[in-house]
């Protein structure tokens, strides 16, 4: 009998273990690129597979991942029906689920956000190192910032200089913030996220 993946986010290890139910929900992929949006949110409460959903994104978009296009989506809608733009992307995926929010100190905080951005953008650069060449002078302009919010803007800016297209993905945004108001209140949650 198989198992439901509750609390399962990895479309890859789903797939692949063949232990689980899967409901083919990648119609929805050609449904939001349909949409011609810049910009997507998924607002919908916890364990309603908003995880699950963007790593199935990632793995359909990722450059790197062509190879694995047929073994991951053959049986489904979107591998039945791909569109022009499966597998062409770089992804730079934040993931907050890591962050330090019970600490007392807003500095500890605030670093422990510093370097999630860190290394997920120093990750993008190693992960994509094979397919495309940056420049050390601009990964080194990009990492040498000092707070989370230069390192992302400066990596925007930079991204942008060069006409380089990417997809960008936040998961786990809501449980930072709502831990960040549990813990601390709404005062220090305005002065984590509303700063410049």
């Amino acid at each position: 009998m198989k198992k439901i993946p509750y609390g399962l986010a990895n479309f890859e290890s789903i797939k692949e273990d063949n232990q689980y139910y899967f409901v083919d929900k990648t119609k929805y992929i050609e449904k939001i690129e349909n949409l011609g949006s810049k910009f997507l949110f998924f607002l919908r409460p916890r364990r309603f597979g908003k995880s699950l959903f963007l790593s199935i994104l990632e793995h359909y978009y990722d450059i790197n991942r062509k190879e694995q296009f047929d073994s991951l989506f053959g049986d489904t809608y979107i591998g039945k029906n791909p569109t022009k733009h499966r597998n062409s992307l770089p992804i730079l995926k934040l993931n907050f689920s890591g962050i330090e929010t019970t600490e007392k100190s807003i500095d500890k905080i605030q670093k422990s956000f510093t370097l999630n951005i860190f290394n997920s953008i120093k990750n993008f650069f190693t992960t994509y190192a094979k397919i495309y060449t940056f420049k050390q002078e601009t990964i080194e302009r990009v990492l040498k910032q000092p707070t989370a919010t230069e390192i992302l803007n400066t990596f925007i800016s930079e991204m942008k200089g060069i006409n380089f297209s990417y997809y960008l993905m936040i998961d786990e945004y809501d449980n930072f913030a709502n831990n960040i108001l549990i813990h601390h209140g709404d005062n220090i949650y305005k002065e984590l996220t509303h700063s410049v």
